[in-house]
């Protein structure tokens, strides 16, 4: 049990004012948004993902490094929201990644579509501007299962 008497008072009082502070919450940094779904879910499934790069990749290499990666999106819907949290900056790429169950990285990874501007899963990439303490909202994907490429046509793709 807890005593409080007269004389503890003023570091009651001190130790709450210290917390309010403490207490404040922290503004999300980063995206956000839908990805919807197109096509059939493979039953190989083991993870879809939304990545960020700030610039676009060149090599096979560059694909793999991600300046950020989401958690695995839900798939038992025909969409799903995402969260990434990022970097204040400019991003110039922003796909979904599938993963193949039991298959190592890199060759168990597919391209479903990337942060476009439209309804184009493959079209040109729209870069977007993360703001510092703030979520940039509305940066909605296509993710197509039916057309989804390697991560060479990927690339095929991004430098045409």
């Amino acid at each position: 049990m807890i005593k409080i008497t007269l004389s503890s008072l003023p570091l009651l009082g001190a130790l709450t004012l210290a917390c309010a502070e403490g207490l404040e919450p922290v503004p999300f940094q980063g995206v956000g948004g839908t990805v919807e779904y197109r096509g059939e879910l493979p039953a190989s499934t083991e993870w879809v993902r939304v990545g960020a790069f700030q610039e676009l990749p060149q090599t096979i290499f560059e694909l793999l490094d991600f300046s950020a990666i989401s958690d695995p999106l839900p798939l038992d819907s025909t969409s799903a929201p995402y969260l990434l949290s990022l970097e204040a900056g400019v991003y110039r790429w922003l796909p979904v990644v599938w993963k193949q169950a039991n298959v190592p990285l890199p060759s168990g990874l597919r391209i479903l579509g990337w942060y476009t501007g439209t309804q184009d899963p493959f079209g040109d990439p729209d870069s977007f501007l993360v703001r510092q303490d703030t979520l940039t909202e509305g940066i909605d994907i296509v993710a197509d299962f039916d057309n989804a490429l390697t991560l060479e046509e990927a690339l095929e793709v991004l430098q045409r």
